[in-house]
């Protein structure tokens, strides 16, 4: 193999060694979390903390978000976030976006026995083809 095949060759594996990386990066990211009634569940969302939990309301689902900006939370004495109570029917999502480019995705399983929460960043987003 001369050595421009060797550095092209290289390239490439570097290439997809990064791609590798990444896509797993990515896959951690959008992993969902899995909150039942009651249970509080934390995020990160750019510059914003956000603490949600909910409750079964006739089978929809009774969210509740507490968002903060992340560096206040650190601090002593920082004031409390003020709740949003949102109501979110059993079998759809609910999304809260950031200024930051990422959202927030609630979905209300049926009969409100779990919800599930995905962090997902816009900025490479594209909805699936139909």
């Amino acid at each position: 193999m001369k050595t421009g095949q060797r550095i092209v060759a290289m390239a490439f594996g570097g290439t997809l060694c990064l791609a590798t990386s990444a896509a797993l990066s990515a896959a951690e990211f959008w992993s969902p979390v899995t909150m039942k009634p009651m249970m509080a569940a934390s995020f990160d969302a750019g510059t914003k903390r956000v603490v949600s939990y909910f409750l079964d309301g006739d089978g929809d689902c009774k969210l509740t978000l507490m968002i903060g900006e992340r560096s206040r939370d650190e601090q002593d004495g920082a004031p409390p976030a003020a709740p949003l109570k949102v109501a979110v029917e059993a079998d759809t999502t609910a999304s809260l976006d950031t200024e930051e480019g990422k959202s927030l995705q609630f979905a209300c399983k049926a009969g409100a026995q779990a919800m599930t929460a995905t962090v997902i960043d816009r900025v490479a987003f594209y909805p699936a083809a139909k």
